[in-house]
């Protein structure tokens, strides 16, 4: 082997350490997350970062804060929730006492967004902060943010984006699951499905009206979207059923993206800003 690989193969050792959300190339390695954009980076109408202030919330592993950074970002501040009780579980769950809501037998939260911050030498400043906690007295306020499938994980999406427009001086990025299904009904009618009952904590799924009327809520202005395009199964990702719910949502999903991938979930990007 040469150094070249030697340094390689170390650091997918390093990253087969832990368990990954998000699939990220680092360093000639990749992690092997649950779920896989980097094919979408070229689809997501990304605001111009260079020299400015940006914020990535529900960082996770860090797929866009770094993504960010390497844009050319001035500054990037990542935040995530520091224990998982924080999670927008549904009641039932929380009653019940014999689920440990922190999960404390699974690996901290910011484990892999760590180690990559340490293999990328990267400035990327990480903060334990819930979307709902946002405060621009605390965090303060940015040009650029950046949300990635998360409005369908939280109870209250709106007062959610209430917290995300007091720090949103420039505009939002908002990468955010579509419910296929829901497009079949309408395309002009804001529609939700509310689910709010397991652990996955899926809350609001939308439809494409129903998020942008969701952003316009929160008070934002839309100025422009993404094609469609699908979160695909990382290497991490269990095989998709082959039942006729899944293959009626592939042959959906492929409808909607041209994209022939089994198990991925369609998204769409927004680029808002603040309407006040």
């Amino acid at each position: 082997m040469s150094g070249l690989q030697n340094r390689d193969a170390g650091v997918q050792a390093r990253l087969d350490e832990l368990t990954w959300y998000h699939t990220i190339d680092v360093l000639g390695a990749t992690t092997r997350g649950w779920w896989d954009l980097r094919h979408a980076l070229p689809l997501i109408p990304f605001p111009d970062v260079r020299g400015k202030r940006c914020l990535d919330i529900g960082t996770w592993d860090g797929f866009y804060a770094y993504e960010l950074e390497r844009r050319g970002a001035e500054k990037v501040v990542a935040v995530d929730i520091p224990d998982l009780s924080q999670i927008d579980y549904p009641p039932e769950w929380r009653a019940r006492a014999d689920v440990d809501l922190s999960q404390s037998a699974t690996q901290p939260r910011s484990a892999g967004f760590h180690l990559l911050h340490e293999l990328l030498d990267s400035k990327v400043e990480w903060k334990g902060r819930s979307i709902y906690d946002l405060d621009p007295d605390d965090v303060g306020t940015f040009d650029v943010v950046v949300i990635g499938s998360l409005l369908l994980h939280l109870r209250d999406p709106v007062r959610a984006l209430d917290a995300v427009r007091r720090v949103t001086r420039g505009q939002l990025l908002a990468v955010e699951s579509v419910h296929a299904p829901l497009q079949l009904l309408t395309r002009r009618r804001p529609l939700f499905e509310l689910r709010g009952e397991t652990m996955d904590f899926q809350w609001w799924l939308a439809s494409d009206a129903g998020l942008r009327h969701l952003l316009d809520v929160g008070g934002f202005r839309v100025e422009r979207t993404s094609k469609a395009f699908l979160l695909r199964p990382g290497a991490k990702a269990a095989l998709p059923p082959r039942g006729a719910r899944e293959v009626g949502a592939r042959l959906l999903n492929l409808a909607l993206t041209h994209d022939p991938t089994p198990g991925g979930h369609l998204h769409r990007a927004y680029v808002a800003e603040p309407r006040f």
